[in-house]
């Protein structure tokens, strides 16, 4: 088949109006990006798409994946029982003393170190601009004070054991 110059023309005058005609009616319904005509995969480009989504979910999945085993108060306070071999009552009592005094410490500006575990400090967060993810529009976010945890070495080197 032999192709001439005019009917190439043609081709190209045509494809550029579909293109244009699609961006209109996006303009019209609020979209930003310009619709883009869909076209049909043959079977080998379906084929070649679904092994690469399966290769990057293989990707994902070959990641050590950690997860932990939730412990709750009663079986925490339990524990600290057993290791103090006292009552309940009096370890729950002491783990409360113990937060109290870090939350309190932290609060006031105090930086508690707890060798072989770590530190628990408050960090200054400086004011920022944001944008609000519904409209686009820029906000304001203050500055906020939050309390964080450093583990220490010897404990990130237990965990990673």
């Amino acid at each position: 088949m032999r192709v001439n110059s005019t009917s190439l023309a043609l081709f190209a005058l045509a494809l550029l109006a579909l293109t244009i005609d699609h961006t209109a009616e996006a303009f019209v319904k609020g979209s930003v990006a310009p619709a883009r005509p869909s076209f049909e995969l043959n079977a080998a480009a379906k084929k070649k798409a679904k092994s690469k989504k399966k290769a990057a979910a293989t990707k994902k999945t070959s990641a050590k994946k950690l997860v932990a085993e939730s412990m709750r108060k009663p079986e925490f306070v339990a524990l600290v029982a057993e290791k103090l071999d006292s009552t309940k009552a009096e370890a729950d009592a002491s783990i409360a003393a113990v937060v109290d005094t870090i939350v309190e410490s932290v609060v006031a500006g105090k930086k508690v170190s707890l060798p072989g575990f770590g530190a628990f400090q408050l960090r200054a967060r400086a004011a920022r601009k944001g944008r609000n993810p519904q409209t686009g529009e820029e906000i304001d976010i203050k500055a906020s004070n939050s309390p964080a945890f450093t583990a220490a070495k010897a404990f990130k080197e237990l965990a990673n054991e």
